[in-house]
């Protein structure tokens, strides 16, 4: 596919020719001038750049709104935005935050969100599927229109297809592979994000997803239903590198030891990790993206309104801008983000099926559709500490 390098002034054009479908909450002249706090994690330069040379020069060429991108971890912008609830401060700094998971629970349980506001970012209805798990529920919490899509990520594997005539593609065929290759498989160990999630995506092929989101946030409870994984992973463990006496702390060193061919398999909640790491020179050009059979879990990150946001109105059209097809492929460029898009696929637009399609992300991984069937919803964020702990009681300390 021949590479379309989106530059804002083409991307102006683009969401310009769109803009009687995709009129956001509060359009008009009134508008220019007028800056927009964005509040989330910095610490990624290829976001930061995406959301300084994509987003806010697109979002300032047809709003004249201008964007002010704030770097600051979520726990230090529930603090604030906790303290400033206590205070009763009616008018704070923070108009759009960055939130998702555990985050989520803890902005609902405390009131410190605006909304509902879903009703009024006219893009999700135009492009998002209502009946989605992942637009109705942030890590098992109901959102009820309190925050809307931002991005996706998916847990995904890469194995090398120098190496693999077929990939092991469920919790059976990697312990297959485990017993016929001895000390060679590993994962990052919980309650590292990606170690945790592959714990997480073993037990739903053992025991299912509905029966652990159906369990109580209790520890026996819990235990009781994953208790077949659990034995799974004690089985698997002397197959493993280093007989399972340790683990990789991080997918990140999980990723160097693929690449110096220690592990035959890293594993990423990055669906596009593999393209970015073959464009770097890092992975082998014949490494490859896959899945298990029965799905991989994925989850959403989501934009939100504080209780005491100064401009909301503004806010909501930032939002809508964020998650307009144009702007989301822009997202999924592996160049740019890498970063899932939130729409429905099959709610585009002729011309914007075809931005989709010309995004070449080069080698190694899955497309949208094949992730997007694939993916398995994530539990309560309540639960996955406890799954964690079972984890390293029971098969760490084992």
């Amino acid at each position: 596919m021949k590479k379309i390098f989106l530059v804002w002034g083409l991307l102006v054009v683009l969401l310009v020719g769109c803009r009687d479908l995709e009129t956001g909450p509060a359009t008009g002249g009134n508008l220019q001038g007028t800056t927009v706090n964005f509040y989330g994690w910095g610490g990624g330069q290829n976001i930061n750049d995406w959301l300084d040379n994509v987003v806010a020069p697109s979002l300032y060429a047809e709003y004249g709104i201008i964007l002010n991108r704030v770097g600051m971890d979520i726990g230090d912008i529930l603090n604030k935005l906790m303290a400033e609830r206590e205070a009763n401060v009616e008018s704070g700094d923070i108009d759009v935050v960055w939130i998702n998971g555990e985050n989520f629970y803890t902005a609902i349980a405390a009131n410190l969100l605006y909304g509902p506001i879903v009703d009024e970012i006219s893009n999700f209805s135009l492009y998002l599927d209502p009946d989605d798990h992942e637009n109705n529920f942030d890590f098992g919490t109901p959102i009820e229109g309190m925050s809307v899509p931002y991005g996706r990520a998916q847990l995904v594997f890469i194995g090398d297809t120098a190496e693999f005539t077929e990939f092991p593609t469920s919790a059976t065929k990697l312990l297959e592979f485990a017993r016929a290759n001895p000390g060679r498989l590993t994962y990052p160990a919980p309650p590292d994000f990606t170690g945790s999630a592959f714990v997480r995506n073993v037990i739903y092929e053992i025991v299912g997803f509905e029966a652990l989101n159906a369990a109580p946030v209790d520890r026996e409870a819990i235990y009781e239903i994953i208790k077949p994984a659990l034995d799974f992973f004690v089985e698997l463990k002397p197959y493993l590198w280093q007989e399972g006496q340790t683990y990789p702390a991080t997918s990140a060193i999980l990723g160097d030891m693929f690449i110096d061919g220690i592990a035959p398999i890293a594993i990423s909640y990055t669906p596009l990790h593999a393209a970015q790491r073959i464009l770097a020179g890092e992975f082998p050009p014949t490494a490859q993206t896959f899945v298990f059979e029965n799905g991989n879990i994925g989850n959403t990150h989501y934009l939100a309104i504080p209780f005491n946001a100064p401009n909301k109105e503004v806010a909501k059209v930032l939002i809508n801008h964020i998650i307009s097809p144009e702007i989301q492929i822009t997202k999924y460029d592996a160049r740019n983000w890498g970063d899932l898009p939130v729409f429905d696929t099959a709610r585009l637009s002729e011309a914007q099926r075809a931005l989709l399609d010309a995004v070449d992300n080069g080698v190694g991984i899955l497309d949208v559709e094949e992730l997007q069937a694939s993916r398995l919803p994530e539990i309560s964020a309540a639960k996955v500490p406890i799954i964690d702990q079972l984890w390293i009681e029971y098969v760490l300390m084992r």
